[in-house]
């Protein structure tokens, strides 16, 4: 058997699902969180009876599935769910599907103190709540078994998380259920949510004025595509600096996500979603700068579905290895400073008052590779104004 985190004690093999505190028939085991904002499962050695089950639910050590995985290309015929998406728009179709039916939608939303939560739907209206991408590692709460109870009920659940959320609901349940639908997001990492609240904190007292929500996507040309803040008079800000240091640097996410189990093509949900980069290298004519986005249909009970509503959509059939060419579907290597930043952190040289400094310093590019990034530049401006 592999060493998990309880008995190894390496933040590298928690993805933080917490299976195991809702396993623990005596409630001995809390999620804490450390001091770079994730949480841990913590075992109250007085409670513990020694069962076991905490580590046979671990989810860090997926099986491998054998899916004949179709991919496709994807964009939401409705205009409007697509606009008020990160991509195409295939979250809505799937949402759709399953509020037609009476289910409960689960998905991630900003609270009101702008932290990443897991909830549920059980109308399209509240569904938009987790329209647009969220790049923080979300709070799942009491989902698993919200979920449990609604599947108990004979209702039928969507649930949209990262491959390792997913996993860890597979886990919690232990068996398949025909009106449980997953759906996970092709994901880049999970940065830290403290790291995020200590970040828009700053922009907050710098502007002196209260952030209303962020878009960590844009499609907004105002802001020129990027992430941006948007504060509660209006006014917007862009976040570049959060962006690198999440997606660019690998600066400040999860331990877990830089020996990630659930990148790879095994995937692990009925459907997987995503944006589809590079699909201007692959499908040219299918791509008109609106969003488009990676689907996968990985099981039976997905084939089925998307049978009922591939109507709703544009879509164009891809080779698998294509679609994932210029998606992430590898681990990449943790940032040098990841643990100077994070000790900073801790010791407070790095706070409210001045992360958004400290961040450029640290997601700053050296000089040789600015240099390299502008001759390429260059370099394809010329290559271009030849085969004109």
């Amino acid at each position: 058997m592999q060493q998990i985190y309880f008995d190894a004690q390496k933040k590298e093999l928690c993805n933080g699902c917490g299976a195991c505190k809702l396993v623990c028939p005596v409630n001995a085991i809390q999620m804490i969180e450390d001091e770079e904002g994730f949480l841990y499962p913590e075992i109250d050695e007085e409670k513990c009876i020694k069962c076991n089950k905490c580590r046979t639910v671990c989810s860090n050590y997926p099986k491998e599935n054998r899916y004949d995985i179709k991919a496709y290309a994807t964009k939401n015929d409705n205009e409007t769910n697509r606009k008020n998406s990160t991509s195409g728009g295939m979250f809505k179709i799937l949402a759709e599907y399953v509020i037609q039916r009476q289910g409960i939608v689960f998905g991630v939303k900003l609270d009101k103190n702008l932290v990443a939560v897991h909830d549920y739907a059980t109308n399209m209206e509240d569904c938009k709540k987790f329209s647009f991408s969220k790049y923080v590692r979300s709070d799942l709460g009491d989902s698993y078994r919200k979920v449990k109870e609604f599947l108990g009920h004979n209702q039928y659940v969507l649930f949209t998380g990262t491959p390792c959320q997913i996993q860890g609901l597979k886990s919690y349940l232990g068996k398949e259920n025909e009106k449980l639908i997953l759906c996970e997001i092709i994901c880049h990492a999970n940065p830290s949510p403290k790291i995020l609240k200590m970040y828009i904190k700053n922009h907050e007292n710098v502007e002196k004025k209260k952030a209303k929500t962020i878009y960590f996507r844009s499609k907004n040309k105002e802001m020129d595509n990027r992430a941006y803040i948007e504060f509660e008079d209006g006014t917007k800000k862009k976040i570049q600096e959060y962006i690198t240091a999440f997606s660019g640097n690998q600066l400040i996410n999860r331990p877990s996500c830089y020996n990630c189990k659930f990148v790879d093509e095994n995937r692990k949900a009925d459907f997987t979603i995503g944006d589809f980069w590079g699909i201007e290298k692959i499908l040219q004519d299918f791509s008109d700068g609106k969003g488009v986005s990676l689907l996968t249909i990985n099981t039976e009970k997905a084939e089925k579905i998307f049978g009922e509503i591939k109507q709703k959509m544009k879509y164009q059939q891809v080779k698998l290895k294509l679609a994932f060419k210029y998606n992430h579907h590898f681990n990449l290597p943790k940032n040098k400073n990841r643990k100077k930043f994070f000790i900073n952190v801790a010791k407070g040289k790095i706070n409210d008052n001045n992360i958004i400094e400290k961040l450029k310093k640290y997601v700053r590019k050296p000089l040789y590779k600015k240099i390299l990034g502008e001759t390429k530049r260059i370099m394809k401006k010329v290559i271009q104004k030849q085969n004109l």
